[in-house]
């Protein structure tokens, strides 16, 4: 017998409504990206107060459910229900714009709220290929969802900008997001009627341990808060990339290149795009040709890659040409595909299947702060100094941070596998 078919069948509609909902999260998240100068202008303030207000509370909102209760939901009720409840955060505060949007204050609750999705969303994700898929299907299941979050990230800020001039203002165009996000919403609600009851049920503890012990356990071990400290400068690097950038290509000299709205965004493809949904998949065949199957050296090279290039977006004759400047970008985003993901996945590897979704909450749930501090810091510097110069400095100094990390990651790793052998418990099917 296949060891497939003994993993249910319909693991693949799950893995697709995540997808659709993972897509959802980061469309929501960065379609406000390109639009951070148009979208101060209408609340009177400047465009670095503006993206603090808009990304930082969105980030933070997600931080805290992660920690707090998102892995848990996701463990406890299960991936449909998880996904559920993220997505229509994301859609109700997108739905009332025209009412959340006229102030500071109300824009800041609607971000939060929006931004409550990252803590449901992101922990289905190590759950689904850890406990859905068998071994020799985890890694394209991985990637799958990896290229998801890198599709939203594409699309957020093309279809923020687009919809946006399209639709005259940048609200409206919140409100035309939200037609994807409900369509998203009924699916998975016919999902979860339909399959939420078939999922496999978790096999109990050994005897001499509890789901709760395991997960007090590993908390405490060295690899989970390397780990944590892994996330943290991979989510600085991520949504500096992702929300920063954007606005650097798009502004105006000298507070950035210039390339206009629309042409900023349509550049940002090279990291989002072509970068983000194929580099978890060349990231896999790098992996087992290249690398011999280590995936330390793997996440080493694509921090190498993002230090290199986020320092080269500093350099006149990249940013002077769009053909170097793309190729820069597009090199930027495979550096990026190739750590991020590889973090899900080892979460989803090493850990018992009883507590993957906890252990990625708090993974991620600490971890994403790196993402507020790097929004926080790229605000903090580009209104003292009118320039990104400083910012991208930082950004390539923390993956040169990265690359130092991942050595001890994995020597960490090693010796939780050790200490943890009989922890390790299989899905009962």
């Amino acid at each position: 017998m296949s060891e497939s078919n003994n993993y249910p069948g319909f693991r693949w509609i799950i893995l697709i409504l995540a997808v659709l909902g993972l897509i959802g999260m980061q469309l929501v998240n960065l379609s406000v990206a390109p639009l951070i100068p148009s979208i101060a202008g209408s609340l009177g303030t400047d465009p670095g107060t503006a993206a603090l207000l808009l990304m930082t509370s969105f980030l933070i909102a997600g931080c805290v459910i992660w920690i707090i209760g998102g892995g848990y939901v996701c463990d406890k009720y299960g991936v449909l229900v998880s996904l559920l409840v993220g997505l229509v955060c994301l859609a109700v505060p997108a739905s009332l714009m025209h009412y959340f949007g006229t102030s500071t204050t109300g824009l800041w609750v609607a971000r939060a709220i929006q931004g409550l999705s990252s803590g449901f969303i992101f922990p289905v994700s190590p759950v689904i290929v850890g406990a859905l898929f068998p071994d020799k299907q985890k890694s394209l299941a991985n990637a799958l969802l990896n290229s998801a979050v890198a599709v939203g990230s594409a699309l957020g800020p093309v279809v923020g900008a687009n919809l946006n001039a399209i639709m005259g203002d940048w609200r409206s165009m919140s409100v035309g997001v939200s037609v994807y996000l409900w369509i998203a919403v009924i699916l998975v609600a016919i999902g979860l009627f339909a399959f939420n009851s078939k999922m496999p049920k978790m096999a109990p503890p050994p005897a001499d341990a509890s789901g709760q012990s395991m997960f007090k356990k590993a908390m405490f071990a060295p690899f989970t808060i390397l780990g944590i400290c892994t996330f943290f400068l991979a989510a600085y690097s991520m949504h500096c990339l992702y929300s920063m950038v954007p606005t650097y290509l798009s502004a105006k000299p000298v507070l950035g290149l210039g390339y206009g709205e629309v042409a900023g965004s349509n550049l940002m493809l090279g990291v989002t795009l072509l970068g983000g949904v194929t580099g978890p998949f060349l990231g896999t065949f790098l992996l087992g040709k290249a690398f011999k199957g280590s995936s330390k050296n793997l996440m080493m090279f694509g921090y190498f890659l993002m230090a290199i290039t986020l320092y080269l977006l500093m350099n006149a004759f990249i940013t002077g040409s769009v053909a170097a400047l793309e190729t820069n970008l597009i090199v930027c985003g495979y550096g990026l595909m190739f750590v991020f993901p590889t973090i899900f996945f080892l979460i989803a590897i090493t850990y018992p299947p009883q507590i993957i979704g906890r252990m990625c909450g708090l993974w991620g749930g600490i971890g994403s702060f790196g993402g507020v501090a790097g929004t926080a810091m790229a605000a903090w510097t580009i209104s003292k100094t009118g320039t990104y110069n400083m910012t991208l400095t930082i950004q390539a100094f923390v993956a040169v941070l990265g690359f130092v990390l991942i050595v001890l990651l994995f020597k960490a790793r090693e010796s939780f596998l050790k200490s943890n052998a009989k922890a390790v418990v299989p899905v009962a099917q």
